[in-house]
């Protein structure tokens, strides 16, 4: 643990309520972020917009997976490459899928590099998802240049309770869930897990198996202190039988993968208003993916495998202290080190494999940060923030942040915010591979943003908000091709961006003015990103130019949702929409750039229950996605799965 627990030094201003609270359990509170600044704060007070899913939403539109949770946030585009369990891509803003951290409980989810797949990632015992818009390296480091999506896992409390569920369905779809909550004496549980299986849409080698275990476990010690720990572990397998093209040829690749996060935290007061938070974690993931052929005049099977191992081990430690003012002040540091090892293997399908080619890299990172939130005038709350990292790769890279939130009438809310950002090499661009030379002199990506919003309270019950962003990132890094006599190619920093958009979101709780209604409420986002490339290194020999549109990524797209939960029964229905976005056609040489259609996605889910006291609460649920069976692609030539039709029962433990 020397390694990982690291002195932390950070500047946050909150008000004293929130301060007053244990950070362990501010993630449970409804308007309370704990992911947008170092110290809890009210979502009101922030100068970003976040957006909160609750675990509650999730079980009740029965979605499993987060991927499609995230569907329906404003300004994220999801892409998932064919069926569930394939590669499965975010965008938000219009960034790249690398600017996007995703964490669990404070841990780092992405790869070196910024890389995340969310494909495996279900939600199994999830309290609740933040998603916080805008650049957020001063507050979570490398690679949170567009936004940071934190995942937080259910901390328990309160009676004993437990829950089974199971469903069926299109595509061979089998899913079972169990959960546990509760607390004995003063300490608090949670341990739930699930298992998912389909076949996938294709007729030949789509499976998709996924079993996944979490827990929690809290400790209050003696009012002055809190220790929580948290992991998770997923097994995952996923039969493709799909080439680069999307054209099913293949009748046994797959991919596996394990991945186990663990986080630890501990908070104590050290006097009535200084308190310090200390957390350690980790992240460990084994990839393997295998192709079976039989090559040409040959009558004996070929293993072809890569396989990598991913280690990520952290430490971070802040204290937070009262100002004047009404203002908190944290200063602490952090410890990160990521290990990567990757390896083409080849031999018999039964016996020892050679490796073919290999890379290891590692690299440490230490971060000092500091952060100020308050209030002034009383309706005017403001952070400023700075942060460096020393990088054993690329040397040091300082943020700043920088935000207001103005009540400038009793139902009119103002923000604005300003933030740079980093997103770091990774290890296969910086050191040699089997089809690159490496490129150890690669910059950091770079990125700075602003954004102003308002949000007003039309009349009770009726709340609209809009936002104006504008993002700049320069060097990016691009593939260089190679010459003769190898032609192995290299990675540089030769190209500028910008993101440019807009967001609209609005909400409706008709029970604000009759009180019968309660229970219903619509929802709906709008948004309209314009990412484009902007300039180019003269020495850049790519097939992009200067204002062309990024691929993958919708200008206009948008949600409108609309749910009724009674004491007995529930019901909701989400439609989503994609609009036109530009992809490129890899079965062709030289590859043309071509539009993807527009498509609009409708779900709908619900639930009927029976209460009964010795028993517990039997629920009878079904859940319809992409209703009307609309054809469309995410990815050129990797057809989306079609209409899907789930039922099931779920099983609640009656309250004592």
């Amino acid at each position: 643990m020397k390694n990982i627990l690291c002195l932390s030094l950070s500047v946050a201003l909150v008000t004293p309520r929130i301060l007053s609270a244990q950070s362990l359990d501010s993630a449970r509170l409804p308007n309370v972020v704990v992911s947008a600044t170092k110290a809890p704060s009210d979502k009101a007070r922030l100068g970003v917009p976040v957006t909160i899913i609750t675990g509650a939403e999730l079980r009740a539109k029965g979605i499993t997976r987060v991927v499609d949770a995230l569907r329906e946030a404003p300004g994220i585009a999801i892409v998932q490459n064919g069926s569930a369990g394939s590669i499965s891509s975010i965008f938000l803003r219009g960034g790249e899928s690398r600017y996007t951290k995703v964490l669990l409980d404070g841990v780092t989810l992405n790869a070196p590099g910024g890389y995340i797949d969310l494909s495996h990632l279900t939600t199994d015992n999830i309290e609740r998802i933040e998603i916080v818009r805008g650049p957020s390296s001063v507050v979570h480091g490398a690679d949170a240049v567009a936004g940071v999506i934190q995942i937080f896992t259910k901390a328990g409390g309160g009676a004993s309770r437990s829950a089974v569920s199971a469903r069926t369905g299109s595509l061979g779809t089998r899913e079972v869930e169990l959960s546990t909550a509760g607390q004995g004496g003063a300490s608090s549980y949670s341990l739930g897990g699930g298992f998912h299986s389909t076949d996938g849409i294709h007729s030949f080698n789509n499976e998709y198996r996924n079993g996944t275990i979490s827990g929690s476990f809290t400790l209050p010690l003696e009012n002055v202190a809190t220790f929580r720990a948290v992991t998770r572990y997923t097994t995952a397998e996923y039969h493709y039988p799909t080439d680069y093209t999307g054209q099913p040829v293949d009748t046994n690749s797959y991919r596996v993968q394990h991945r186990l996060v663990t986080s630890l935290q501990a908070d104590r007061n050290l006097t009535s208003s200084i308190r310090a938070v200390v957390t350690a974690g980790g992240n460990d993931v084994r990839d393997l993916t295998e192709d079976i052929q039989t090559p040409f005049g040959s009558t004996k099977r070929l293993s072809m495998a890569s396989r990598s191992i991913v280690f990520r081990r952290f430490g971070d430690a802040r204290i937070t202290a009262p100002l004047p003012n009404d203002a908190t002040l944290t200063i602490g540091s952090g410890y990160q080190r990521e290990r990567e090892a990757a390896a083409n293997l080849k031999g018999p399908v039964a016996g020892l494999k050679k490796e073919t080619d290999s890379f290891r890299g590692a690299r440490t990172n230490a971060a000092f940060y500091g952060e100020m939130l308050g209030t002034a005038l009383e309706k005017l709350s403001y952070n400023v923030s700075g942060r460096l990292d020393r990088n054993s790769d690329f040397g040091n890279f300082v943020t700043n942040s920088t935000g207001i939130s103005f009540q400038a009438l009793r139902d009119t809310r103002l923000r604005a915010s300003y933030g740079t950002a980093f997103n770091a090499p990774a290890f296969s661009q910086l050191r040699p591979t089997l089809y690159t030379v490496g490129s150890p002199d690669l910059d950091a990506e770079e990125s700075s943003s602003w954004q102003v919003g308002i949000e007003q309270t039309v009349t009770p019950g009726v709340i609209v908000g809009g936002t104006l962003f504008r993002q700049r990132y320069t060097h990016m890094i691009q593939y260089v091709s190679g010459g003769p006599p190898t032609f192995m190619g290299s990675f540089a920093n030769l190209a500028a961006a910008s993101a440019n958009g807009s967001e609209v979101e609005a909400s409706v709780d008709p029970s604000a003015w009759n009180a019968k209604l309660r229970g219903v409420l619509f929802r709906a986002n709008y948004s309209e990103v314009r990412p484009r490339v902007t300039s180019l290194d003269a020495s850049y020999k790519g097939s992009l130019n200067a204002g062309d549109a990024l691929i993958r990524r919708p200008t206009h797209s948008g949600n409108l949702s609309a749910s009724i939960a009674r004491r007995l029964w529930d019901l909701s229905a989400v439609a989503n929409y994609v609009g036109k976005r530009p992809d490129i056609d890899f079965a062709q040489f030289p590859s043309p750039t071509l539009t993807l259609d527009p498509y609009t996605r409708l779900d709908l889910s619900g639930s009927i229950s029976l209460q009964f006291a010795r028993t517990g609460t039997w629920a009878a649920t079904f859940r319809v996605e992409n209703v009307t069976d609309r054809a469309y692609q995410e990815v050129f030539g990797f057809d989306a799965p079609g209409r899907i039709v789930l039922v099931g029962l779920r099983w609640g433990s009656p309250l004592k």
